[in-house]
């Protein structure tokens, strides 16, 4: 056990934020390494994620826990910069980015830090590109599985009204996670005499299936399609993982990936994956383990949800012939596309686990203190 360092981590925990899953995997990581971590959780006014039991248990200790004055206390500020408020302790940032370049403020802010804890190659790239200069350590992205398998009763119903092939994609409706591009793709490829559907499993209200009917109408597509499915509920994490289990092909051709979790998530159940070929998730998605869908630089247009995306940003947008000629490929070719996928899930389950994640962050924080940290 840790005897002289105890680390305190901030952050969402509980809710469905990205934030919030990566704090629960490598905050349990931690713990189960032996590392005396606290956690002090941000209290959002979003709706709690169904955690399994042994997990909440352990984050409820850990939230309630004490920090201990005779300890030597480093924070780790899991949030974007602007968050970030420099404690008189030792205080890491641990942030997540999806272009070619952070924005400007967050510059200044990341060089206000000890140090910052990064996920991705990629965005190790881009920030030191960008102008940080503290010292930054690349620390995997991680997931735990639960033990028990979903149950039958964990399968959303709607699934058995839908065709044996069904493409799932995950995320959320925003302009970066290139729903548009899979949208126009699958509806150009495939009709209803093909065998297969979309699920876009995402968080937004009624409306949307209103907005879906508006984009089809604007891309002239008037010809009957392939059943398409938008998922609006929210899912606990058993419902996800059932529902991961019973697609067989992930999509995910966003814009921009800090890690991309849901790619992580469908890689540890070896399902074959289609994603756009720049981001974060290369760390563990590849030519041979994956499809990667060509792509292009394109300049970042401003977004009305958060005002960091410049124009003199570039992200990736995928061509929307090569996924459709991808997704086609799968769909006729799945013992192929099975194949990657076991080898996407090797990957995934061998280098990508809370073990592995916990020792990043512990040389990590050795390498910081000059001291063993367990």
């Amino acid at each position: 056990m840790s005897l002289i360092l105890q680390l305190v981590w901030q952050g969402n925990v509980f809710d469905f934020t990205g934030y919030a899953k990566a704090t629960r995997q490598y905050v349990l990581a931690l713990h189960e390494s032996g590392v005396d971590v606290k956690l002090e959780a941000f209290h959002a006014a979003m709706p709690e994620i169904e955690l399994p039991r042994e997990q909440r248990e352990v984050l409820h200790h850990l939230a309630v826990k004490r920090k201990i004055r005779t300890k030597r206390r480093i924070y780790v500020l899991h949030s974007i910069p602007d968050l970030w408020k420099r404690k008189l302790h030792p205080s890491i940032g641990f942030t997540y980015w999806e272009t070619s370049k952070i924005p400007d403020r967050w510059v200044h802010q990341a060089n206000q830090m000890n140090a910052l804890f990064l996920p991705s190659a990629n965005n190790m790239e881009v920030f030191r590109a960008s102008g940080v200069k503290v010292p930054l350590y690349h620390i995997r992205p991680c997931l735990h599985i639960p033990k028990e398998r979903a149950g039958s009763h964990h399968v959303p119903g709607y699934l058995q009204n839908l065709p044996p092939f069904r493409f799932l994609a995950v995320g959320s409706w925003i302009e970066r996670k290139g729903m548009d591009l899979l949208l126009k793709a699958f509806w150009e490829e495939f009709g209803p005499e093909d065998p297969v559907c979309l699920v876009i499993k995402t968080a937004a209200g009624p409306d949307l299936h209103q907005s879906v009917a508006q984009m089809k109408s604007e891309l002239g597509i008037h010809h009957p399609t392939a059943p398409l499915y938008l998922d609006l509920e929210f899912r606990s994490e058993w419902q996800m993982d059932a529902l991961f289990r019973h697609c067989q092909a992930f999509v995910h051709v966003s814009r921009g990936e800090g890690v991309g979790y849901p790619m992580l998530e469908a890689a540890v159940r070896g399902l074959p994956i289609i994603a756009t070929g720049w981001g974060g998730h290369t760390d563990f998605l590849n030519e041979y383990n994956s499809y990667p869908v060509p792509f292009t630089f394109v300049p970042v247009k401003p977004q009305h949800y958060f005002d960091g995306y410049q124009r003199d940003q570039l992200w990736a947008e995928c061509s929307v012939d090569a996924l459709r000629s991808l997704m086609r490929h799968v769909a006729d070719n799945y013992q192929e596309a099975a194949a990657k996928g076991l080898y996407a899930q090797q990957a995934a389950t061998s280098l990508f686990t809370p073990r592995e994640a916990a020792q990043d962050m512990i040389k990590a924080l050795s390498h910081m203190t000059g001291s063993p940290v367990v």
